[in-house]
């Protein structure tokens, strides 16, 4: 059923295939980013970069969950969790970050970078939403 087009969780599938892509490539940027251009690119103060690395481990093994989960042929209580948390809380920290202006000395093409993910994280958090009523549950 999931790849038909009457499968009720195609919109869903979607949403987890796009948060999980960029996720995905979020989370191997901040793993794979040299240190002297995470410190020029995002503003970081010399010092460890573990923190960043266990924030990039993190949204990669997200990532991967949600495409992962998109493929399923029923998406479960687990799966609807994961993905509203997994995106909302992402999204309520790039939020938080803007209104203590913690993202003024990022460049403009990193700040419109942040404008899309905090866009497909926000999406990803409120796409489950609709699925976790009891009706749609039941049927």
């Amino acid at each position: 059923m999931a790849y038909t087009l009457n499968d009720p969780y195609r919109s869903l599938r979607g949403v987890l295939r796009l948060s999980g892509i960029a996720s995905l490539l979020t989370g191997l940027l901040f793993l794979l980013l040299p240190a002297a251009v995470a410190n020029t690119l995002l503003g970081l103060a010399p010092g460890p970069l573990w923190p960043l690395r266990l924030a990039g481990a993190t949204l990669l093994t997200l990532g991967v969950a949600h495409v992962l989960n998109a493929g399923e042929r029923d998406i479960g209580l687990p799966t609807l969790v994961t993905c509203a948390l997994g995106n909302g809380l992402p999204a309520v920290l790039v939020v938080t970050a803007y209104l203590q202006r913690e993202m003024t000395t990022f460049a403009w093409p990193l700040q419109a970078g942040m404008i899309v993910l905090f866009i497909i994280w926000l999406i990803g958090a409120v796409a489950p939403l609709r699925f976790l009523r009891a009706e749609v549950r039941a049927s």
